[in-house]
Parts: structure tokens; sequence; C-alpha cells
């Protein structure tokens, strides 16, 4: 039997949660402003998010023990997951969702790419195939 590592499986599901939110977003992005859409559905998780954290008491402690390095970094990642969200759904506005998403996920490209210089991590032989084959997608919706 094949076992199917956690991270995975997470990871999965978070793929298929956005593709759903990617698809509900485009059909509500219809007359409406992009902005206004991101500051919506940002409150709206933002509430889901505080209250599951809440249910989790033993997290509470986190929030005061952290370090100025946490906090910055915290921040700089809701800074451009912020941007990120602005501009995806500003495109998601124009654009047909699947090409929008395919662009959007070239996002992988310069995580992987960021992982090497900054956090050290190795490529592997897999790494660099997927690459290749996403960069080529990419070139495929542009010509």
């Amino acid at each position: 039997m094949i076992s199917i590592p956690t991270w995975f499986i997470y990871a999965l599901l978070g793929a298929i949660f956005a593709a759903f939110s990617t698809i509900f977003a485009k059909i509500g992005l219809q007359g409406l402003n992009s902005i206004t859409v991101t500051t919506l559905r940002s409150i709206i998780m933002a509430i889901i998010v505080f209250i599951i954290f809440m249910l989790e008491i033993k997290n509470i402690d986190t929030l005061f023990n952290l370090s100025n390095k946490d906090y910055i970094f915290i921040i700089l990642s809701a800074l451009f997951g912020a941007f990120s969200w602005i501009a995806f759904f500003y495109a998601l506005k124009i654009g047909e969702a699947s090409n929008v998403s395919i662009v959007d996920k070239s996002s992988l490209l310069f995580v992987i790419l960021l992982s090497i210089l900054i956090l050290n991590e190795k490529i592997t032989i897999q790494k660099a195939i997927a690459s290749i084959l996403m960069f080529i997608a990419l070139l495929l919706l542009v010509i």
C-alpha cells in the first residue's frame, strides 16, 4: 500500500479549496469591484480563522511569545499575501478563470527559486522537470 504523507493531503485539500474559491469568486465578481470582493472575502476569512483560533485555546499564549523577527516575517507575509490577492482578483475580474489561475500558480516557480536562494533548499530532478513543464505551460498561454 502507498503511504501518502499528511502534508500532501493537506496541500491537495488546499488546492481543491483554492479552485472552488476561484470559481466562486469569478461568479461573485460579476458587476462588483475587485477590491470590494477582496475586502469582503478577507473579512470573512479573518472571522473564520479567528473562530478556529479561539477554539484552540492553547494557541493564545503563542501570540504573546513571538519575537520581533516573528512579527516582521508575519507582517511581510501578510503584506505580500494582500498584494497577491488584490492582483489576483483584479486579473480574475478581467480575465478567464482558467488562464488567470494558471498564471497565478506560476508562483510555484518563484517559490522554488526563492526557496533555493533564501532557504538553501536543494532542487531535485523532479522539481527541475516540473518547473520546466510549468514554464512551458505559461509560454503556451501567452503565445
